[in-house]
């Protein structure tokens, strides 16, 4: 036994020899009918037992000179000074109870143990070789809770585990899965002790220590989920290799190796020194890492320096040592960044990104490029939904013939006047659909509309994009009239607003929008030719979180503001299709194209607010866009509830963008130029449906649709408003 082992396994490897020499002697201590009442004797060799009943007093509740296998049931307690002894392997289901002075559970070499009961005692379990326990119950130990002396303890808890000293100690590893709680409150003491091995251990739950959290006398491997807590958290005499989602909370280090510290970080480590290595530090992260003394503390003893990789979402607060060394990198994969290492002029030091970035003697710094991405895609739903919203008002005229190809030829006049006197049959989708019906007071060919028309554009995390969702919505009004058969034209003003929201609290956009445009309209029969011109002007504000490692929070704030306008012509070419009647409505299949420009110009700025302000230049949003759709409308008339069209509808989108993509900046004091981030060209498909009521001359409509694109995007938005003509 090596001298680093818990001093009481040896005391309990002489105490066991003692008692199976003096195995009639235990038998004496203990009632004859408590004896003969086990399925097997309290002591012999070899046992086979299951135990129902309670089993109290004596040195020894059950002894076996051999290996014991040992079913404790829900109904059975053993109550002794040692509770179940094995002078080779015990192998123990426990559902009942189990309370002893010194041991729960002893083997002189292996004990296995499931146990969804309560073992009390000293010591929980212990062996002098492995330890293997599957535990969700409770384990409550004065001393230690599982223990090996010269091996491995391989332990699931799913329960609890409290000790004084150790929860869970081995001699040689510690394979630990815990979902469960191990709790420890001796300073001195450990959650998971690995003596001379590594501590292998998977956490989801929560390890409480007021010593340590979890310790390897060799490497600590560790995947934690869940929550550790200690006066320390992670110690590894060589190497510590941890993979954290979860948090370390920790007085002097949350992670600490006496060679290299190789870590994963995507939730929170908080302690004196968060991260310290002797030797080389390598770091990616995208969670918090926050030390009073230092965040990062690297000694530089490692091969091929240290390494520190900056995911979105990455927040460091606290100094960054990497001492000097060289072969040392900084990689920004993301985000916002303003951090001071305390290495003069980083010193043998590479910094590279996939994001733009800068560096400045001490300081380096970097930009997330989401919201560039943004301005442009948030801009053109924006304009679309303009486009959109505007009536497509189809009105007979002498090129256009009667209204439906199957109505039937006596009925032509008196459906023509039933449609001319409703000012815009379909305020949508523009389709001219008639049937027979009693003619109505004819209308003038003047309408007044009102439109409004929101959406939301969530688009995924794609590379060096974050998760970010665009909102957008605005009212209109405009007018049109008939000029000449066939012929309508209108126009409208409206106003707007944009809402840029980036996930990881990186930062955000607004903008307020005016806006007016014409457009025509021209039946030709049963086709239709449809032209819009739009254009309107912005002020725009940006917010950027930073993160600062040198500020107590570890953020701060740059924000700025710049103007902006577009134009944006479209025009639409389509035909319907008549499709006869059923179940009382008529039914028309109209199938278009739609192709749309837009161009537009940003002002530059310079942000306030922060020490690593970014200068951006002037930039221009030039994009083409094309729309296939296919609509089935279902129009009724009702003689009392006015005519009732529903539609739907799907289809195909296109977006190219055009022109230069790049954007310049300046950070630092460097020049910085990007380009916009982003595929160029981008597809998807589409899909919606429409309700429009109308009686006399008003018309009330509705419609929402849902877009699906290439940029792992997608859109959803409403339409709605009212139309009186007179």
């Amino acid at each position: 036994m090596t001298t680093r082992c818990p001093a009481f396994l040896e005391a309990a490897s002489g105490t066991m020899r003692a008692m199976v020499a003096g195995a009639a002697l235990v038998v004496l201590v203990l009632p004859l009918s408590d004896a003969y009442a086990q399925a097997c004797q309290p002591t012999g060799t070899n046992q086979t037992c299951t135990n129902s009943v309670t089993i109290s007093g004596g040195a020894v509740g059950i002894l076996d000179n051999g290996s014991l296998t040992l079913n404790n049931t829900v109904t059975g307690a053993i109550l002794s000074a040692d509770s179940i002894l094995a002078l080779i392997d015990a192998n123990v289901t426990n559902s009942g109870t189990i309370q002893a002075g010194n041991h729960g559970i002893y083997a002189g070499s292996n004990a296995t143990v499931t146990n969804s009961g309560t073992i009390q005692a000293d010591w929980g379990i212990a062996a002098l070789q492995y330890v293997n326990v599957n535990n969700s119950g409770k384990i409550l130990a004065d001393e230690y809770g599982i223990a090996s002396s010269n091996a491995d303890a391989n332990v699931t808890n799913s329960g609890t585990i409290q000790a004084n000293k150790y929860g869970i100690v081995a001699g040689n590893d510690a394979n630990v899965t815990n979902s469960g709680t191990i709790q420890v409150t001796g300073l001195s003491g450990a959650g998971i002790y690995a003596i001379n091995g590594n501590a292998n251990v998977t956490n989801s739950g929560t390890i409480l220590a007021d010593g340590g959290g979890i310790r390897a006398g060799a490497n600590a491997n560790v995947t934690n989920s869940g929550t550790i807590l200690g006066f320390t958290g992670i110690t590894a005499t060589i190497d510590a290799n941890v993979t954290n989602s979860g948090t370390i909370l920790a007085n002097l280090a949350g992670i600490r190796a006496d060679n290299n510290a190789n870590v994963t970080n995507s939730g929170t480590i908080q302690a004196d020194w968060g991260i310290a290595a002797v030797g080389a530090g390598h770091v990616t992260n995208s969670g918090t890492i926050a030390g009073t003394i230092a965040a990062l503390s690297f000694g530089g003893n490692g091969t091929g320096g240290s390494s520190l990789t900056l995911l979105p979402g990455s927040k460091i607060i606290g100094d960054i040592y990497f001492n000097g060394t060289t072969g040392n990198s900084v990689r920004f994969l993301g985000g916002n960044h303003n951090l001071t290492f305390d290495d003069e002029l980083l010193t043998g030091t590479t910094v590279t990104g996939a994001i733009p970035f800068a560096v400045s003697g001490f300081r380096a710094a970097a930009v997330d490029l989401t919201p560039f991405a943004m301005q442009g895609r948030v801009l053109t739903d924006f304009t679309r939904g303009i486009s959109d919203a505007i009536p497509h008002v189809a009105r007979g005229g002498a090129a256009g013939g009667a209204p439906l190809a199957f109505a039937a030829p006596d009925a032509s006049s008196r459906i023509d006047d039933a449609f001319a006197a409703i000012p815009g049959l379909s305020a949508y989708s523009g389709e001219a659909i008639a049937f027979k019906a009693p003619t109505v007071v004819y209308a003038d060919d003047t309408a007044i509309w009102s439109r409004g028309f929101a959406g939301r554009r969530v688009q995924q995390a794609d590379g060096v994009l974050l998760h970010a969702a665009n909102a957008f919505y605005g009212g209109m009004l405009g007018g049109d009239k008939r000029v000449q058969p066939g012929l309508t034209v209108g126009a409208f003003i409206g106003g707007g607003a944009t809402r840029t929201d980036i996930d990881l609290n990186t930062g955000d956009s607004r903008s307020d929008l005016g806006f007016g445009g014409v457009y025509a309209n021209y039946d030709a029969g049963q086709t239709f030719l449809r032209a819009v011109v739009q254009g309107g002007a912005s002020r725009n504000t940006v917010t950027r979180t930073i993160n600062n490692n040198l500020l107590p929070t570890g953020l701060e704030t740059a924000t700025a503001s710049f103007d902006g306008w577009y134009v944006s012509p479209d025009a639409t070419i389509g035909h319907r299709f008549a499709l006869g009647q059923f179940a009382n409505g008529s039914y028309t299949l109209t199938p278009s194209l739609k192709l749309r420009y837009l161009y537009g110009e940003l002002g530059g700025y310079t942000e306030k607010g922060s020490t690593a302000n970014l200068s951006v230049g002037s930039r221009t949003v030039s994009t083409a866009e094309e729309r296939g759709e296919v609509k089935l409308t279902r129009t009724e008339l009702a003689s009392t509830a006015g005519m009732i069209s529903t539609s739907l509808y799907g289809g195909v989108l296109g977006t190219q963008r055009l022109g230069g993509a790049t954007i310049n900046a300046t950070l630092l004091g460097q020049a910085i130029p990007f380009a916009t981030p982003g595929p160029a060209d981008v597809w998807g498909g589409f899909g919606g449906a429409g309700l429009e009521w109308r009686t006399g001359n008003v018309s009330v409509y509705s419609a929402a649709e849902y877009l699906a694109l290439s940029d792992k995007s997608n859109v959803i938005s409403g339409r709605a408003g009212l139309r009186v003509g007179f």
